[in-house]
């Protein structure tokens, strides 16, 4: 049992979690829930022993604790299997004496220390199960779609959403007792976040605490929801679905409860104001004015954010056709990504890029982005194509000691504050919260940042690489709003499938270097005619 009591953590004068008490039993499944900022992330990290809390304990009893944290890297300069062996601390030094032992003794030189030594060594071996080593890192490297040769290769020669996956293999493959998960899937792909979902976390033998903004996965995996709001914890039996249902059950008896209050409260005014004169009623009306010094007034039930009208800065007057992609060929090596793809990108085109990481649509986006150049064929952009650029690690390029705002505004004309206001008050960030410097702020709260940056720069061609990572559920459907009403172009890479359903005029597969039609931008766009 991991146990937690009267927790109480602040940032300065930001109080972001008080009195917080829980518990976590065997084999629990809980997800973890709110808007970004709420105090998900510094929870889990104090019950996980990454942080310390102000106030209160965390009681393990004596239990293995994990942590995947949304910035985990693995370490570098050494190669994949490497890296997972180093999951299993000691067994390299268990084998080492294991072979000193047998050499000694198949050299004829072995004392009775040497026979202990052997038999204490494979007893040891036994104990951690070590001979299932290799399969257990296959297994694991498989389901987070590692190719069979990833053992072998270099942890420096993968992309930084890789090197996360390394990082998840390696926690996974400890098989700690609470094992704590922050937005796991954020570098997932459909065919590993479904193993993650149906295989791995339905059969593991400890505990899962997850923080997710994505109701399918909760849904799959959770039989708990613990909601951070306001620096407390709602507890909730169930799933995502079941938690938004009794959440908004709860919300509506207790506005009934509050409306029923004012109503008799105002009933009670309206009597004593009426009869206060009237000697008659002169006990009936000091009744009244008890009723009223007594009553513990309700609080009025906060209603749950929704989502609001976005206006975005108007995009400037867009080529017919902005960018053109004539039998591009691009390597790595002998590693070939894409393979003779053509695509000529029209004016209003909103075209997502699927597929499995790897196989290529960041380095597509980068290449229309100009960040890197094809190895044969062309991409070429429209001069007159205002492209503006969101990378995946965008939030990470921010810069600490700025505020909000002026990382908002930064390289802006300053007239377009009241803009900046607007967009961020849509993405949570209200009245004061602006001047908040940018160091201080959840990993959540940075990505909002980084996307009302983004959505701040007049542009007529987005492209977008994998932007509802990290976002909260409000925070998204702002983002498709504003995407779905904008009137310039998009070419995008995305897992997220309710996000590319409600923006994409057009989607593409990506496969072994090419591009598969599911759905066609050319009628989509006949279909708006």
């Amino acid at each position: 049992m991991l146990q937690a009591d009267k927790i109480y953590k602040s940032f300065g004068p930001q109080i972001v979690l008080k009195d917080i008490t829980v518990q976590i039993g065997p084999r629990e499944r809980i997800g973890v829930v709110g808007v970004n900022g709420a105090g998900k992330s510094t929870l889990i990290k104090i019950l996980a022993g990454i942080e310390e809390a102000d106030k209160g304990v965390v009681n393990t009893h004596n239990s293995s604790v994990g942590y995947l944290s949304q910035e985990s890297q693995c370490r570098l300069g050494v190669t994949v299997g490497e890296e997972m062996r180093s999951a299993f601390p000691g067994v390299d030094d268990i084998e080492a004496r294991l072979l000193k032992a047998s050499e000694a003794i198949a050299a004829g030189e072995g004392s009775k220390s040497d026979l202990a030594d052997l038999a204490k060594a494979a007893d040891d071996l036994t104990r951690l199960d070590a001979h299932t080593i290799d399969a257990r890192i296959g297994r694991v490297l498989s389901g987070l779609r590692f190719d069979l040769d990833a053992v072998d290769r270099l942890t420096d020669t993968y992309s930084g959403g890789w090197q996360m996956r390394i990082a998840m293999a390696k926690l996974l493959l400890q098989e700690p007792d609470y094992l704590f998960l922050d937005e796991p899937t954020n570098h997932l792909d459909v065919e590993a976040r479904f193993w993650l979902m149906y295989d791995y976390i339905p059969n593991y033998s400890g505990s899962v605490i997850i923080i997710s903004h994505e109701p399918d996965f909760l849904n799959a995996v959770c039989e708990k929801i613990w909601e951070v709001e306001d620096a407390q914890v709602n507890f909730y039996t169930g799933n995502y679905d079941d938690y938004t249902r009794l959440r908004d059950e709860a919300f509506e008896r207790a506005m009934k409860e509050y409306d029923a209050q004012q109503r008799e409260i105002a009933d009670w005014k309206e009597f004593i104001t009426r009869w206060r004169g009237n000697k008659s009623k002169a006990g009936m009306v000091e009744s009244r004015v008890k009723q009223l010094e007594k009553i513990v007034m309700l609080p009025k039930p906060k209603a749950r954010p929704r989502t609001m009208y976005l206006q975005l800065p108007e995009p400037p007057t867009s080529p017919v056709v902005p960018a053109v992609i004539e039998h591009m060929t691009k390597k790595y090596g002998d590693k070939v990504i894409w393979d003779d793809v053509s695509l000529e990108i029209e004016r209003g085109d909103k075209i997502a890029l699927v597929g499995p990481n790897g196989v290529g649509k960041s380095t597509m986006l980068r290449m229309v982005a100009g960040a890197e150049d094809p190895t044969s064929g062309k991409v070429s952009v429209n001069p007159k194509a205002v492209v503006s650029y969101f990378a995946q690690h965008q939030a990470e390029a921010l810069i600490h000691g700025r505020t909000i705002m002026e990382e908002t505004l930064w390289g802006l004309d300053h007239q377009q504050e009241e803009l900046a206001r607007g967009l961020l008050a849509r993405l949570l960030f209200k009245n004061d919260d602006v001047f908040k410097k940018v160091g201080v702020l959840s990993g959540g709260e940075r990505s909002r940042v980084a996307l009302a940056k983004f959505l701040m720069r007049p542009a007529n061609f987005y492209l977008l690489d994998e932007p509802t990572n990290h976002l909260d559920p409000l925070s998204r459907d702002v983002l498709k709003e504003a995407l779905s009403r904008f009137e310039g172009t998009i070419l995008m890479a995305s897992h997220d499938e309710p996000f590319i359903d409600a923006v994409a005029t057009g989607v593409f597969e990506v496969e072994k270097g090419k591009l598969n039609m599911i759905k066609d931008p050319v009628i989509a766009r006949i279909a708006e005619e």
